[in-house]
């Protein structure tokens, strides 16, 4: 399998839970903050190929997270890709056919979205 993108990134994970034996009264504020804005923004590594995008949470994520699973999206499930504003990081979204959508921010944001949209088997870009 050819990886077309690698990212550094943090991804939007509606349903990030943050371990409380390991955060104490950090976990509990980071869980206020989670459940205003309807989830965590979680660091790991995105990849897209030629037939997928995959996103695995980093170590230290995956030890204060409890049951956090990676994310695995065939592109032909991807309906379009865009790019939306985000302080420092740019942050791509990825619509799919069921009317979800994967959110993760980066460097490079714009061109990340522009070439995941040239993988698309539809090729669809928006602005």
């Amino acid at each position: 399998m050819t990886i077309f993108i690698k990212k550094l990134c943090n991804a939007f994970i509606t349903d990030a839970v943050v371990n409380r034996r390991i955060g104490g009264a950090a976990a509990r504020n980071v869980e206020a903050i989670g459940a205003v804005i309807g989830g965590l923004w979680v660091g790991g590594i995105v990849t897209v190929s030629a037939d997928a995008l995959d996103w695995v949470p980093n170590i230290m994520n995956k030890a204060v997270h409890d049951d956090l699973q990676p994310v695995h999206i065939p592109l032909r499930e991807v309906r379009s890709v865009r790019r939306e504003f985000g302080i420092l990081t740019g942050i791509v979204v990825v619509e799919l056919d069921d009317g979800g959508e994967f959110r993760f921010r980066c460097f490079s944001a714009r061109n990340v979205a522009e070439n995941m949209s040239d993988l698309l088997p539809s090729q669809v870009m928006s602005a």
